[in-house]
């Protein structure tokens, strides 16, 4: 669908047309909220007028708003919202409503004396903590949230998260100073925070812990089998509002290093009496040349005494995407493929070649994807009584894809074995000749065969087809009940579940032997070459089927949730007493064509699929794609995979399957934590220059779990394993009120987080199809532990400029790493397996044998310790009444104690799966009915996997810097146009191998518009 020219159009005749729509100084708005705290008042205010208002929670704590009804300008609203208080306000030029104390404001005209209203129980705002939460335009700063609590914290609501041309939450949560988010097909999927990576941050949802798993490209890590959170499954539209918090304090679950990011949904009596919204966008790729529609509502009402509200809320999008690159395939020396090249013409020496790393699986690769993705909430919330708060909130969430890989590529550079005489024509490594070479010295230490050309490699066109979804859903019941004024108790009761599911995984091959003239050349990471040599890409004669593989899997991770807590503000100092029960179950399985015990047999084709006539089953595919690759071929032939198995296997049964091949992926692991807390504060008031909290958190944490196990005589047992260990938590937040425009605040924790479930599974497994490999979990891993201070300083002189800093460290105690070895013969083993083992997986295959030195053998074990180090600062300044400049920035030092592939320990820096440095700038205009913003985002080098499987010591990500744009001009009241765009610049997604950088993986996805009209009433 090409609308890419009409999209265009209309954001530009849209904003041209801008003028028209500006609106008087004292534009009215139509309001309709019942009475209520008045910090959940003026969130509705702003929300409604778009006019940020700073709200101190000093000011705001234990007071009530009248009713707000009728149709009146932001100002009228204002003094409606105070009537009869001592509190007053005033509105800069920039339109920042700012609350004072009636002593604090310079009167410039007499004072109208106002009834009192009638006295009115005191109702505190509890689903914003203790922070007074102000609705702001795309302008305006995070951080404003947060000015009054004592932990360092960040909050986003539904217009930033929704905006700033982020395509998706983890996207808009970049806007987050320390907050890095890594792209998968172009949406982030997860998120780093202050240098260490996903799995070290927890999420909790309408306030339970919670997880969201989802699959990508083995390239970008596969299956998420792990506690790393992954956003994408979840619309940006379904949530009002984003806190981080940083630092970690006693009534916080236990479990981050980085952050807790608490995520909520709408509440219905937060809202207008009656209100709807309904969005709806166009998206269009520019690399697909497609376009998918993006549609949102939300409907909600509550009965005239503001008592019962009941909202839903939907969110649906669809996007159709397409990569294209190349990747080396990691890298690996031949030595390595063991017995290596056969020969090398002169001047090259066969033996510095085989010492050297060369590119494992050079190929071309070509990826489509389409999605869709579905969201919705609904809430039920009762108020029986000014003292009772009853809420019942359910969410629905659904990612479905449908990804289709066509890969053109050589696996003779990862084959190992001897070819013997006359050689078979599947032969590996050891049938290459090297013809031309360039070995480098990478890092002054490492020799690289960064380009080569090579005759005797077999060529294949790899079609691969995975369907893939995540279903997700929760369910919360909360209630809340004030006993007298100042003491409050809370529960929470919970469930949530996520199951993954990747049914279809099926690969076709099409393979040309002993082609000559291959070659690549990887020296240039911005655009490496890749040729084929003589081999002939699309005359159907010219390939041979040569093997089918069926891997599905699924990954099942459950919550059960049971918090209760009460809280006393009558004294001099606050206290607040806890307790939470949380389960969490993850169980995961994984089939593959099977022998029917522990090999694999994708290499020998059922019967339908052997007799298949390529001409008819097959199609031509790269035609009118940039790959960015020199030397790329403009088409060539691949199977249709759904086409070709719907011929050759309408049942299912005509292969067999089963979990041998890869028993380490079938586990179940279920973990059982109870804590208890209790915590003691001082809160701000007005004449206190010092505030803050203190307490400590007791945790039990039980595992029980099982997996299936290889054993000794090959066959397969289900085998358990059970642990259990104690944490005390002490954690102290701090503020000072160091001037009258500084805070200083200062957090000290002890933290802990526990380990990957799949980590605790027991048994060992093996697997033949790539690397050769046995591994084995360990049900006995001790949690990450470490020590962690923040001091930050935050600085507002002025309305219009705001300054924050903040350093951090965390002394690391111990840390879980997975140890990977060289390769060596699989007597080598740490499992105690005999060779006889080795033989049953290999089955018969040619490039595997249980005394070649090609076995690899990995555990994950305790290691540290380690320090964490860093800095971050951000920045709010206005440039004149409707400019606004922001800015963020976080840069992070690691160095953690590992084991390295050689049983060496070594000082590793940057290993905790997040970049050093992450920032972020924004140029945004507002005046009366538009906005618009431009944001560039940056994400450094960081490190995936340490250590790496193969040739190189580590395997990262290069940096990234992406350019987006968003803006949004009222055509009326009620009715928004939006637009939106993401990665302006067309960055693309690089990766390398070992800590010299060796380019090893470039892809380009493109740039994505988004135009479209919201309306609310």
């Amino acid at each position: 669908m090409r609308i890419a020219p009409a999209i265009g159009a209309l954001a530009v005749a849209g904003l041209v047309a801008a003028p028209a729509h500006s609106a008087p100084a004292e534009r009215r708005f139509s309001f309709d909220q019942p009475a209520q705290p008045l910090a959940t008042a003026l969130l509705a205010v702003s929300a409604r007028t778009g006019a940020p208002i700073a709200a101190p929670a000093a000011l705001t704590a234990g007071r009530r708003a009248p009713a707000l009804s009728g149709s009146m300008s932001l100002n009228q609203a204002m003094r409606a919202l105070l009537a009869g208080s001592d509190l007053d306000f005033t509105i800069s030029t920039g339109g920042v409503v700012a609350l004072r104390r009636r002593s604090e404001v310079v009167v410039t005209a007499p004072v109208v004396p106002r009834p009192s209203p009638p006295s009115i129980e005191v109702e505190e705002l509890t689903t914003v903590a203790a922070i007074s939460v102000v609705a702001r335009p795309l302008a305006e700063p995070v951080q404003d949230a947060a000015r009054d609590t004592p932990g360092q914290v960040d909050v986003l609501l539904e217009e930033q998260l929704r905006g700033a041309g982020a395509l998706g939450l983890a996207d808009a949560l970049r806007q987050i100073p320390g907050v890095a988010a890594g792209p998968e097909a172009g949406e982030a999927r997860q998120i780093a925070v202050r240098g260490v990576g996903g799995r070290f941050t927890r999420v909790r949802v309408n306030g339970m812990e919670t997880l969201a798993t989802f699959g990508a490209s083995n390239a970008i890590g596969g299956t998420n089998r792990g506690r790393a959170f992954d956003y994408n499954v979840f619309a940006a539209d379904l949530f009002k509002q984003v806190r981080l918090q940083k630092t970690a304090s006693a009534d916080l679950d236990e479990g981050s290093l980085g952050a807790t990011v608490d995520m909520r949904t709408r509440s219905p009596l937060e809202l207008p009496r009656r209100h709807a919204m309904l969005a709806a966008e166009a998206g269009y790729q520019t690399v697909s040349d497609r376009a998918r529609p993006r549609v949102s509502a939300v409907l909600s009402g509550r009965d005239d005494a503001s008592r019962l509200g009941v909202l839903v809320s939907a969110a649906y999008s669809g996007r159709s995407t397409l990569e294209a690159g190349a990747s080396a395939g990691q890298w690996e020396t031949g030595n390595a493929v063991a017995p290596g090249f056969g020969a090398a013409l002169a001047p090259l020496d066969l033996g510095t070649v085989n010492a050297a790393l060369h590119a494992r699986i050079p190929r071309l690769e070509l990826v489509e994807i389409d999605q869709q993705r579905l969201g919705l909430t609904g809430s039920l919330e009762w108020r029986p009584s000014d003292t009772t708060r009853i809420a019942l909130d359910v969410i629905y969430a659904e990612l479905r894809s449908n990804r289709r890989e066509n890969l053109l590529e050589s696996f003779t550079f990862r084959t190992p074995g001897v070819c013997g005489a006359p050689a078979d024509p599947r032969c590996g490594l050891n049938a290459v000749t090297v013809t031309q070479g360039d070995i480098v010295m990478y890092g002054g230490r490492k020799p690289v065969l960064i380009a080569g050309r090579f005759d005797g490699v077999d060529v294949r066109s790899e079609a691969r087809r995975d369907e893939l979804s995540t279903v997700f859903r929760q369910t919360t019941l909360a209630a809340s009940h004030r006993f007298r004024e100042g003491v409050e108790g809370r529960v929470l009761l919970g469930f949530s579940r996520s199951d993954f599911s990747n049914p279809v995984q099926q690969t076709l091959y099409l393979e040309q032997f002993d082609v000559d003239g291959f070659a690549y050349d990887f020296s240039d990471g911005d655009r490496p070459a890749l040729s084929f040599g003589d081999a002939a890409l699309t005359p159907p004669g010219a390939w041979t089927a040569s093997e089918f593989r069926s891997d599905p899997n699924w990954v099942d991770n459950s919550y059960r949730s049971l918090a209760m807590d009460l809280e006393d503000r009558t004294g001099p100092i606050d206290w607040r007493v806890g307790v939470l029960v949380k389960t969490y179950r993850s169980v995961g399985a994984a089939w593959m064509r099977s022998d029917g015990g522990i090999g694999n047999v994708n290499g020998v084709l059922p019967g339908g699929l052997s007799g298949l006539s390529v001409a008819d089953y097959a199609r031509l595919v790269g035609q009118g794609v940039d790959f960015g690759v020199s030397g790329a071929p403009s088409q060539w032939l691949a199977f249709d995979v759904a086409r070709a198995l719907a011929a050759a296997c309408p049942d299912p049964a005509c292969y067999e399957i089963g979990p041998g091949p890869v028993a380490a992926l079938n586990y179940a692991v279920t973990e059982r934590a109870d804590a208890l807390y209790l915590q003691l504060a001082l809160p701000r008031d007005a004449g206190r220059r010092v505030w803050g909290e203190a307490g400590v958190r007791a945790v039990r944490t039980g595992i029980a779990a099982g997996g299936l196990d290889v054993a000794p005589d090959a066959g397969l047992r289900w085998t358990t394993a059970s642990n259990a260990y104690w944490s005390a938590l002490p954690s102290m937040n701090l503020a000072w009120s160091a001037a009258p425009d500084v805070v200083v605040r200062f957090g000290a924790a002890r933290v802990m987080v526990r380990p990957d479930l799949i980590s605790l599974r027991p048994g060992v497994g093996l697997s033949t199809t790539g690397a050769k490999t046995a591994s084995s979990g360990n049900p006995n891993l001790r949690p990450t532990r470490a020590d962690a201070f923040d001091l930050s300083v935050d600085w507002r002189p002025r309305p219009a400029l705001q300054v924050t800093a903040a350093v951090y460290r965390k002394n690391i105690a111990t840390t879980v790493q997975s140890t990977t070895t060289r390769p060596a013969p699989f007597s080598a083993n740490p499992f105690g397996l005999p060779d006889s083992v080795a033989a049953a997986a290999c089955g018969a295959a040619l490039d595997c044998s249980p005394t070649l030195p090609i076995w690899q053998f990995s555990r994950p074990i305790n290691t540290g310790p380690g320090r964490l180090t860093g800095a971050e600062a951000s920045f709010r300044v206005a440039l004149g009444e409707r400019w606004t400049l922001q800015g963020a920035g976080a840069y992070t030092r690691t160095v953690v104690r590992l084991l390295d592939q050689t049983g060496a320990w070594v000082d590793m820096q940057d290993a905790l799966g997040a970049p050093r440095l992450a920032a972020n700038l924004a140029l945004a205009y507002q005046r009366p009915g538009l906005e618009a913003r431009v944001a560039v985002s940056h994400r450094g080098r960081y490190i995936a996997t340490i250590p790496a499987p193969n040739g190189g010591d580590v395997d990262g990500v290069d940096p990234l810097t992406t350019l987006d744009a968003a803006a949004r001009l009222e055509l009326s009241p009620s009715l928004t146009l939006m637009a939106e765009a993401s990665n302006l610049a067309g960055a693309p997604q690089r990766q390398f191998s070992d800590r010299t950088l060796i380019p090893t993986y470039r892809h380009d996805t493109g740039r994505e518009v988004r135009v479209g009209l919201r309306w609310r009433m």
